[in-house]
């Protein structure tokens, strides 16, 4: 009798998980492209499943159900939106770059992830169809705090010259939620990854000097 090496049990147990994780995957996207398009209430679990290729109960063995699906989204993409938030927190780069790269990073995180933020924006612009509750509002003043946070210790550092922080920061999320905008409504002209940093350089290096003397 043929005696199972370790390796090859650990190597089929770490098949399987791949293959568990594989499948939430498709659920999750399949789902996130649905209520992007058709909104939380209009989307079915069959759509959601006939998407995947699957069948309703392996949706409900993985999530329980569609809230329970929705709600494991949403913490999916907000821990992407805090990760993002998190590495600006501690680093000895210079308050321009890090508000340069902390700006591209939130950019680059709505390019990829752009079915989540248009989700996102539906629902905290308009009614929730429906959908489970989800503080939305929270990202929003995380993001701003970051920046603000930023420009004050660009003022002082003596990087950016004494002004106020508050008004500083809305420059700058109005230019941030504009190009998230164009992006989420796939407008003609956008402003790109390039032409928003050329943007950012325009206005920061304002911040770096002082107010002219009328």
């Amino acid at each position: 009798m043929k005696v199972k090496d370790k390796s090859d049990h650990r190597t089929a147990k770490g098949n399987k998980k791949n293959l568990v994780s594989e499948s939430r995957q498709q659920i999750l996207d399949a789902a996130l492209g649905l209520f992007a398009q058709k909104g939380y209430a209009a989307t079915t679990i069959r759509e959601i499943v006939d998407t995947v290729g699957i069948t309703a109960p392996s949706l409900y063995y993985y999530f329980g159900n569609k809230e329970g699906l929705y709600r494991e989204l949403m913490q999916t993409y907000s821990a992407k939106i805090d990760s993002v938030l998190e590495s600006h927190l501690h680093t000895s780069e210079c308050a321009k770059n890090r508000l340069k790269d902390l700006v591209d990073k939130i950019f680059l995180r709505v390019i990829e992830d752009k079915n989540f933020f248009r989700l996102m924006f539906t629902i905290y612009y308009g009614p929730s169809n429906g959908a489970p509750y989800c503080d939305f509002i929270l990202y929003h003043v995380k993001i701003h705090a970051a920046i603000k946070k930023i420009i004050e210790d660009g003022i002082a550092a003596k990087e950016f010259q004494p002004g106020n922080s508050g008004h500083m920061t809305w420059i700058i999320r109005g230019v941030v939620q504009l190009a998230m905008e164009e992006q989420i409504k796939d407008d003609r002209e956008k402003i790109d990854r390039q032409r928003l940093q050329k943007i950012l350089d325009l206005i920061v290096d304002r911040f770096g000097r002082p107010p002219s003397i009328a």
